[in-house]
């Protein structure tokens, strides 16, 4: 059976996300449906639509999509399958690639598209950790320490047979224990106890420390330096224990993340080449 691969495009308007998918289209080998999306929290329900005008619809099938749509959603009510619902996603396909905000809760692929940041600004700032952090940090800091800490969590969100289970089975407590010290950061750096401010990645690059590719667009004039600054603390993001543990989380992807300078515009483009590539061998992985 053939399986789709789900690319999801993000990052800040203006930046080259159309751009790059027009790259992946003429470079795929696969069918690829192309979802352009738009969180709306205004709307009742989600609304999908292929108005033959839309710009940026037009250059998705100019570059060879299969199917291409507008769809806009309204963020929590509208579940993942209001979008495997519509018209597009009847169409067959190998690849679906979505490019704004994403509707979808696991995608196979996150490209996050960046401008060439600007010399004052900055991927990771430092921010006033809020009360509620705080509270989750000082639980979290008991769930690593304190053996009986599982069951306190558990019987505070209502779920007392699991918290009774917890009680009675501490051998269990210690393997669940061990599995999240395992997947997680540090635990004492998750949120440092008395810490009032932790690292934060700026506004402007909301979504890319979830990102499995990262392509900061270098466009004549703009400052290659500073677009290898940026790639340089992409990667440093998931090395950097106390960067790791503010930002990642005890959830977050440690795995290494392909992150490149490219000019999206240069069809011969040594960055370019290789994030096409990286997209290509996840289609080829779900599709064949």
């Amino acid at each position: 059976m053939i399986e789709r691969a789900f690319v999801h495009v993000g990052g800040p308007p203006g930046s080259g996300k159309t751009t790059f998918i027009e790259a992946m289209l003429a470079g795929a080998d696969a069918l690829a449906l192309v979802a352009r999306c738009l969180r709306d929290d205004t709307l009742a329900q989600a609304r999908e639509s292929t108005p033959r005008a839309h710009p940026e619809l037009r250059r998705y099938r100019q570059a060879g999509a299969a199917g291409v749509a507008a769809y806009t959603f309204p963020g929590q009510q509208s579940g993942t399958d209001d979008f495997f619902m519509t018209n597009l996603m009847m169409n067959y396909s190998q690849a679906v690639v979505v490019e704004g905000d994403s509707p979808l809760d696991y995608v196979d692929l996150r490209v996050f598209v960046a401008p060439a940041p600007a010399r004052t600004e900055h991927l990771f700032v430092r921010r006033r950790r809020s009360p509620g952090e705080a509270a989750g940090g000082a639980a979290l800091h008991r769930l690593f320490s304190d053996p009986g800490g599982l069951a306190e969590i558990f019987a505070r969100v209502g779920s007392e047979p699991l918290a009774e289970l917890a009680r009675n089975n501490p051998a269990l407590v210690e393997k669940m224990r061990a599995i999240l010290r395992e997947v997680s950061t540090e635990p004492a750096s998750v949120f440092p106890q008395g810490s009032e401010e932790h690292w934060s990645v700026a506004d402007a690059y909301a979504g890319i420390e979830h990102a499995g590719l990262v392509v900061v667009n270098f466009r004549h004039g703009a400052n290659r330096q500073a677009a290898e600054a940026l790639v340089a603390d992409v990667v440093r993001l998931r090395k950097d224990k106390e960067l790791a543990a503010d930002i990642l989380g005890i959830r977050g992807n440690r795995i290494p993340v392909t992150a490149v300078v490219a000019d999206l515009a240069d069809p011969k483009d040594p960055g370019r080449k290789k994030a096409i590539a990286r997209t290509q061998r996840t289609i080829r992985s779900r599709s064949s």
